[in-house]
């Protein structure tokens, strides 16, 4: 789990309280897909590019990962 959010959250309604360090850690996050599922894993990068293309992708790892956090690729 990414802690920048969690944090953010914490201190939201805290004025005396800040976080002080973001982006810390680093996390590989990936999809599995059976092995020989191709046509899945096909979709899957389809979605992902198309997500990536419209600004979607980043939007959603910004809203749900924390600022420090980057879009694959």
């Amino acid at each position: 789990m990414k802690l920048a959010p969690v944090t953010a959250w914490f201190v939201r309604d805290r004025p005396k309280l800040k976080v002080v360090q973001v982006g810390i850690t680093t996390e590989q996050l990936g999809i599995c897909v059976r092995k020989g599922n191709a046509m899945l894993r096909a979709a899957i990068d389809r979605a992902q590019a198309e997500l990536a293309a419209g600004g979607t992708l980043a939007a959603l790892v910004a809203e749900w990962l924390g600022a420090g956090a980057r879009p694959p690729g």
